[in-house]
């Protein structure tokens, strides 16, 4: 046995009993996030008001927060299982796409979401679909390649760009709304805001692609032949 198993078994030893709640609650969240995708999705298509806005906006959060928490658990109590490392990697497209088709789909009528072209939806999403069918053929293969820090680097961001067109959207309302209490001098900033992210989303997308592709694919292809 060498330092390294020694260290580990150490640490399981030393780390508390893990109880039936613990112990499924990292899937939980994996699930919550699967279940909120649909309901992120017609929110988006039908939010017309500031409060369903801000509601849309917290409930994006709560998905978010449950993408962090779901895999710091599980490391954190050793109770990684088979079926988180497969469905995890499946409830973050889903919320992404639940977002991002809707910003595409409302684009032509909804001018904050016109940052959101078809072009910007096929990279986005092409680059997920991409990169976790690679990840599932790296599984499959015994081989398990963790996100860079530049991958983890353009979820942050992407997310942080979806959450920021919610909420210019509750903004837009407020001034519409209650324009007393509205920060209208903050709308056009936060466009130009939203259009600099986008750019630097979709860099991100294509070069964490292209590392992910060089780093690993040719280990890959040396171990399948």
């Amino acid at each position: 046995m060498n330092k390294q198993d020694t260290d580990r078994d150490s640490t399981d030893k030393a780390r508390p009993p893990c109880g039936p709640l613990m112990r499924h609650l990292p899937n939980a969240l994996t699930i919550l996030r699967i279940l909120l995708a649909p309901v992120l999705f017609w929110m988006i298509l039908r939010a017309d008001s500031y409060g369903e806005y801000v509601l849309l906006y917290y409930l994006f959060v709560i998905a978010g927060m449950t993408d962090v928490y779901d895999g710091q658990l599980a490391r954190s109590h050793s109770t990684i299982t088979t079926f988180g490392k497969f469905v995890d990697p499946v409830a973050d497209k889903l919320i992404l796409a639940a977002t991002l088709i809707p910003f595409y789909m409302l684009s032509a009528t909804v001018p904050m979401f016109k940052m959101v072209t078809i072009e910007v939806l096929v990279i986005l999403l092409g680059r997920e679909l991409l990169i976790t069918l690679l990840r599932y053929y790296s599984m499959w293969t015994g081989k398990v390649f963790s996100a860079s820090r530049l991958a983890k680097f353009k979820t942050v961001l992407q997310m942080f760009f979806i959450g920021s067109l919610i909420s210019h959207m509750a903004n837009s309302k407020m001034i519409a709304e209650h324009p007393a209490w509205a920060f209208a001098w903050f709308d056009s900033f936060h466009y130009k805001l939203n259009w600099v992210l986008i750019v630097v989303v979709v860099g991100l997308s294509v070069a964490s692609a292209v590392e992910y592709i060089a780093r690993n694919v040719p280990l890959l292809v040396k171990q399948s032949r």
